[in-house]
């Protein structure tokens, strides 16, 4: 089992570092639909102790056991509700 990031979750320019802290620090975890097969849901945490500000990453445990995360960019409105 590992973790694997996907080339469109670097699309925001978010670090990987930070959107493994929002993962592991979430304030806020909800399913999202995803692929046939795998779990996949959207994290909204701080992307370090040092801020106020959030972020959103969706991930997915793969039929292998992998985590895939594949989107990671500052908290858009779609899930703002979560944290507010």
């Amino acid at each position: 089992m590992g973790i694997i990031f996907a080339e469109s979750a670097d699309k925001h320019g978010i670090p990987r570092a930070d959107a493994l802290h929002a993962v592991t620090n979430a304030d806020a975890i909800e399913d999202v639909p995803g692929l046939p097969g795998e779990t996949t849901k959207v994290f909204v945490g701080h992307p370090h102790p040092q801020t106020d500000r959030y972020i959103e990453v969706i991930a997915a445990l793969t039929r292998h056991g992998d985590i895939r995360v594949f989107h990671a960019m500052e908290l858009s409105d779609l899930y703002r509700d979560l944290v507010e």
